[in-house]
């Protein structure tokens, strides 16, 4: 019975000593104030669940061929500029030079072009050749096989509008992105 008393209370000493040995140790260390509103509380973040038609992945810009209005292909995408607060600030469009090669960048700001969703209209074409006389042919046209259902909604535009010629972007300055401007 002894035993279960000795051991009782070495247990409660025990107990009791951590404590006082924590705030000890405390006592030693220099003292800090903490305000409680000296720690930023995290932002209440919003989540996104979908992109809406109109939105486009910026990986996706990256290579979106550039025409004018005469319809003629003046550049491409090559990088998108973005500011520290996420907006695109410019568009790096590669003009001139064959597969790459000659190629110069020349930077414009994001809203100098229009983005266009749907590719232009085909051209309109003759209509067929009436069958020679004498039955030779079939006298009914055959229909032509129905378009495969496309997805009418991209994540990207279809090209980007510019009203300059190709002549002006390849006469415009380069472009120069930080890291190369500061090594020169």
């Amino acid at each position: 019975m002894a035993y279960k008393t000795v051991t009782y209370a070495l247990a409660l000493a025990a107990m009791l000593a951590v404590p006082a040995m924590a705030q000890a140790q405390q006592a030693n260390q220099p003292q800090t104030t903490q305000h409680p509103q000296a720690t930023p509380a995290p932002a209440a973040a919003t989540f996104i669940t979908k992109a809406d038609p109109g939105q486009y992945r910026a990986s996706e810009l990256v290579g979106v061929k550039i025409y004018n209005p005469q319809d003629e292909n003046i550049g491409k995408v090559n990088e998108l500029l973005v500011d520290k607060k996420g907006s695109i600030i410019g568009v790096v469009i590669g003009v001139g030079g064959f597969l790459g090669i000659g190629q110069k960048n020349v930077a414009l700001p994001y809203t100098a072009i229009s983005w266009v969703d749907t590719p232009p209209a085909p051209p309109q074409l003759d209509p067929p050749a009436a069958p020679p006389a004498g039955g030779a042919g079939p006298t009914t046209p055959m229909p032509a096989p129905a378009p495969a259902p496309q997805n009418q909604v991209q994540d990207y535009p279809y090209r980007g509008m510019l009203a300059m010629t190709k002549a002006q972007l390849q006469s415009a300055p380069d472009f120069k992105f930080a890291s190369e401007a500061a090594s020169q």
